[in-house]
């Protein structure tokens, strides 16, 4: 008996019993051609989202799955020892600084070091929860035609989306109370310190004015380039990269786990990926 391929794309589509499978496979057929016509046929035929999901629910969807992950990001961070005690976002001190550290720790010489690093860390706990009102207006403003690409991009596309998104905006926005939490947490009279006994090995690593183009470092438009600032835009630029992976973890685990999926919506518009 030939199969028409045709009409078992359609069978299979429709739900059609086990036994056309191993009749097809008998006959050479290749399954996975047809899976794969049957995959475009649906999402073709409703824009390109897993089938039954309407733009409405995709767009719904896709903002609750961004705003629990960046409500879970600011949660899990903006806390005592939420960086400090993470090692996959704990904020490190700036090239020059980090290298100076690790060659006195052995020596158990490092102690002005770890306690600029241990306050810079301390500094962007307390301004983290400052980024969820941005995370969740901007989540709110993403227009329907950015939708449909998010869905069916990789795990992290949403976030990656809100990065580019926010992270100029989140930079300009989170550096006065960062500013303010390394003041409050004597990160700034530590880097004083450090400044004023290493100073010299400082810049023989790179220098101060090199700061930013090393690290890679937004910053504010007119801030001055002294060492506070220098240190309060990298320590932004670190935290907001923390607070982004946890983000883009989150959005993985709502697209892969259905524990995850904890509203209708989310099981509706992800389930099916």
């Amino acid at each position: 008996m030939e199969i028409d391929k045709r009409k078992l794309i359609m069978g299979i589509g429709a739900g059609f019993p086990l036994f056309l499978f191993e009749t097809a496979r008998a006959q050479n057929v290749d399954l996975n051609s047809i899976l794969g016509a049957i995959t475009k046929t649906q999402t073709q035929s409703t824009g390109g989202l897993p089938l039954g999901v309407s733009q409405s629910d995709a767009n719904s969807g896709m903002k609750e799955a961004l705003i629990n992950g960046a409500a879970a990001a600011v949660l899990r961070l903006g806390k005592v020892d939420g960086y400090w005690q993470d090692g996959k976002v704990r904020i490190p001190l700036p090239k020059p600084f980090n290298q100076i550290q690790k060659n006195l720790q052995p020596l158990g010489l490092s102690s002005k070091f770890d306690d600029l690093q241990l306050k810079i860390n301390r500094a962007a706990e307390v301004a983290a929860p400052k980024a969820k009102t941005i995370f969740v207006n901007t989540i709110k403003s993403v227009t329907l035609e950015d939708i449909t690409g998010i869905i069916r991009g990789g795990d992290t596309a949403g976030t990656e989306f809100l990065k580019a998104k926010t992270k100029p905006a989140l930079m300009t926005e989170f550096r006065p109370p960062m500013l303010t939490a390394v003041n409050s947490s004597g990160a700034a009279k530590s880097l004083a310190n450090v400044n004023a006994k290493y100073g010299s090995q400082i810049q023989m690593l790179g220098g101060l004015t090199n700061l930013r183009g090393q690290n890679n470092i937004e910053t504010t438009r007119g801030a001055k380039s002294d060492l506070t600032s220098q240190f309060v835009d990298f320590a932004c630029s670190k935290a907001l990269d923390g607070l982004f992976y946890y983000i883009g973890q989150e959005e993985a685990a709502i697209r892969q786990d259905p524990l995850k999926q904890t509203s209708s919506l989310l099981k509706k518009v992800f389930g099916g990926l």
